[in-house]
């Protein structure tokens, strides 16, 4: 594992269309560049012996597929493309790949057998590195997060990251938060949290505009598991009735059906 980077912030228009960063030998991040599209989105690329998980394909404003390509050049590998959920920054680059799991929740617990969705978790085997997709629904119905043993790396879409974390459903948002800590103090020790976007800046609990596309003084993108707790402990203060909660390392953005903030 190596230090993570300063990640492009938007201000250097010159700068690739996307940075990567090699985790380890066999886990890459990709971060799609803000001057392509305001969102920043990241994904990830997970390799195993057998098979490799690109996981999101950003807005498809790039060419991510020669990106991925590139990296998993020399391996012999089946390619498979998921999501973290089904919203259109996360999917846009999906018609440059051959296999990719649908969009739907449906389609997802079909793919990977998941027969007891949201509550039952499965494991997906790459070759000697073995995930778990845990269901996670309230940003999106179609919401997973995926733990990595190898890494212990928890991967949580826009369900968990430093920024506006919005809510569609509350009820299932709570319960996904609970059950992903409940997954986790269970003994599947997490090194670290990581999500798809940054939105918030270095300062505490203050977020950049919506639509910002220049991102000086960004939070980190990695955050400590304990930001996992904080975050299932104020949805269990809050109760029943959404409410906006501004933390440190995260904002609580409760949406209406139709979008609308509440």
């Amino acid at each position: 594992m190596t230090a993570f980077p300063v990640w492009d912030d938007g201000t250097t228009a010159a700068s690739p269309d996307h940075q990567l960063h090699w985790y380890d030998d066999r886990t890459v991040i990709i971060r799609q560049a803000l001057h392509t599209n305001f969102e920043g989105p990241f994904s990830y690329l997970l390799i195993g012996s057998e098979r490799a998980l690109l996981l999101d394909t950003g807005t498809g404003d790039i060419d991510l597929r020669a990106v991925v390509d590139k990296l998993l050049a020399g391996r012999e590998v089946e390619l498979v493309v998921a999501h973290t959920h089904g919203h259109r920054d996360h999917v846009g680059g999906d018609g440059q790949f051959d296999t990719v799991v649908g969009k739907s929740a449906e389609e997802v617990a079909q793919y990977f057998g998941i027969t007891g969705w949201p509550e039952q978790i499965v494991q997906f085997d790459l070759g000697d590195r073995v995930l778990d997709l845990i269901p996670i629904p309230g940003h999106h119905a179609s919401d997973i997060a995926v733990y990595d043993r190898s890494t212990r790396l928890l991967l949580t879409g826009d369900s968990l990251y430093p920024g506006r974390l919005y809510v569609v459903d509350w009820p299932a948002f709570r319960a996904s938060i609970a059950r992903l800590t409940d997954f986790v103090a269970a003994g599947n020790p997490v090194e670290l949290v990581l999500g798809a976007h940054i939105e918030l800046t270095d300062q505490p609990g203050i977020d950049f505009a919506m639509g910002a596309d220049r991102h000086p003084g960004e939070h980190a993108l990695q955050l400590d598991p304990a930001v996992l707790t904080e975050l299932a402990d104020v949805l269990a203060a809050a109760g029943d009735t959404p409410q906006r909660i501004v933390r440190d390392d995260f904002i609580v953005f409760p949406l209406s059906a139709g979008g609308e903030p509440l």
